[in-house]
């Protein structure tokens, strides 16, 4: 695990310093008690070897004397930082004394106990260890401190992950997973198709051997869901797969509106950059750029996640205004329909570090990331936070098993939020092959709020289509907001788990307002205006 370090390796930081102890906590004869002074005045004045052959000898005559176990210890610090010899002697004296009462044997025993992966025991180990040292009314070292500190601050987060180790039980997504590898999957918010980058080959296969050495491509492919299953992915055609480097795409509720990073040559080297698409009753439209506002001249811009309203685009760029690295920033659709200037996400979410692959929920405020700037496992791990709260909380950690000592990204929550779904390898009986699509139960403290497809119709009292504006509030910091389409349809999200208000507004017509209830079996089908 990345944040678990080598004891050795700590222990040669820390062994700058030579701390004593003037008191003793077990009775000696007096003669011996000269012997044990004599062996801590070697310690103190860098003469080891003698010092820890007196007090070996001692602990010979004293088997169940802590003190001497103690300078064994910090010998053993100093000399060539002999870590079996530390491992034994700090455990001998708190396995003697517990409540030992130098800070320093507390401090090196939640070494031993982090190294051994004993979080819990690590992070009582610290907190002894503080303790003592901030009531000794000597300052300890400041080296010791800090790295008391930081070992404390390490300990309880790797403790509480394992105490709440979440159930985790992936099954491949079969249809939209095959042999090759896949990449970066957006399940649509009606669950209708699964888009997929697929790791594929440009030329024809003679041989296994040309087929492990042949040049690999990742390319877009979707998967239409047939009943209950999903189908076998096909290859996307124009305007997509034009020889281009392309990435992983999100879609608006009505699956009308596409977004996506596109590589391609600009001033000399590769920049990728987010593009855009509509589909109409022909298919897809050729790509267009997302503007100047989204896309930096000289940054790079990727990753994008737009909201199921189409209203706010969330995406990962290294852009000047970060806070390091890559960031993730936001955009909100203005009047003209272009995007806004973007906004950094700030400190809530943002670190020194590098954030990446951000996926707005269903809900319209919660957020997944990946990052390795905050508290992980190793690599890249994936958080999540409420933007409607994001001033008050920091980043969750989606915790053990899902992140892992290597680089987890790309993570997506189905719309009831019961469900996600990544792209990993599994060792399961139904593994496909290499990189598959796989889908789990998210445990329920990391779900969003639950929402469901609302698909309805505008018209007027007559029953005439009408372009009309949907506005859905339940309960975030601001409102989504549909549009129909020419016949009047719009796909919005509703909650299921708390009250939904909806205005319903166009040109010529008396708005109207409807209140749904979380418990509502259906909504209208047809929304009916009156003209004004």
């Amino acid at each position: 695990m990345r944040k678990i370090l080598l004891l050795l390796a700590t222990l040669m930081l820390s062994a700058v310093t030579a701390i004593g102890q003037d008191r003793f906590t077990y009775k000696m004869s007096a003669t011996d008690m000269s012997r044990l002074e004599r062996a801590v005045k070697d310690y103190n004045k860098g003469r080891y070897r003698p010092s820890s052959e007196e007090l070996r000898k001692l602990s010979a005559q004293y088997p169940d004397n802590p003190d001497i176990y103690y300078y064994l210890g910090l010998n053993a610090v100093k000399r060539n930082f002999n870590e079996a010899g530390i491992r034994r002697y700090f455990t001998k004296v708190i396995t003697l004394n517990p409540s030992y009462p130098n800070a320093v044997a507390h401090y090196y025993m939640g070494l031993i106990h982090y190294t051994d992966e004993q979080f819990d025991l690590a992070e009582k180990d610290f907190e002894h260890y503080f303790e003592l040292a901030n009531n000794a009314g000597t300052t300890e070292s400041d080296a010791i401190y800090m790295e008391a500190s930081n070992y404390l601050y390490w300990s309880q987060f790797l403790a509480e992950a394992y105490r709440n180790i979440a159930p985790f039980d992936p099954h491949v997504v079969r249809g939209v997973s095959s042999v090759e590898d896949e990449a970066m999957p957006f399940f649509t918010y009606d669950g209708s198709q699964c888009y997929l980058l697929r790791n594929t080959s440009t030329v024809s296969r003679t041989s296994y051997y040309s087929h492990e050495l042949e040049e690999k491509n990742l390319q877009l492919y979707v998967s239409n869901r047939l009943d209950t299953a999903y189908g076998n992915a096909t290859l996307l055609k124009a305007p997509f797969n034009q020889g281009d480097p392309e990435g992983g795409v999100t879609l608006t509720a009505d699956n009308q509106e596409l977004y996506y990073p596109v590589i391609r040559r600009f001033r000399g080297y590769n920049n990728s950059d987010i593009y855009f698409t509509r589909r109409d009753s022909t298919g897809w439209q050729p790509v267009t750029n997302a503007g100047d506002n989204v896309n930096g001249a000289d940054s790079w811009e990727s990753q994008p996640s737009v909201s199921p309203d189409g209203q706010w685009l969330y995406f990962a760029s290294n852009r000047k205004g970060g806070l390091g690295g890559t960031d993730i920033w936001q955009c909100h659709r203005k009047a003209n329909g272009k995007w806004s200037e973007p906004v950094n996400l700030g400190s809530a979410v943002n670190t020194p570090g590098n954030e990446r692959c951000p996926f707005i929920h269903a809900d319209g405020h919660t957020l997944y990331f990946s990052s390795n700037g905050w508290q992980g496992f190793g690599g890249y791990d994936m958080y999540f936070i409420d933007l409607d709260q994001q001033g008050l909380s920091r980043p969750v950690n989606l915790g053990l098993p899902l992140n892992t000592e290597e680089d987890d990204i790309a993570f997506g929550v189905a719309t009831d939020g019961t469900r996600a779904y990544f792209a990993g390898r599994t060792a399961g009986p139904d593994r496909i092959g290499g990189t598959d699509i796989l889908m789990f139960d998210l445990y329920p403290a990391a779900q969003p709020e639950h929402m469901t497809l609302y698909r309805g119709q505008v018209t007027a009292s007559d029953g005439t289509p009408l372009q009309a504006t949907v506005t859905v509030d339940h309960g975030a910091s601001s409102p989504s907001i549909y549009h129909t389409d020419a016949q009047g349809r719009f796909t919005a999200l509703i909650s299921t788990k708390r009250a939904n208000s909806l205005t319903i507004a166009a040109n010529g017509h008396q708005s109207k307002s409807l209140s749904i209830p979380p418990t509502a079996s259906r909504p209208p089908a047809v929304i009916a205006l009156q003209r004004q």
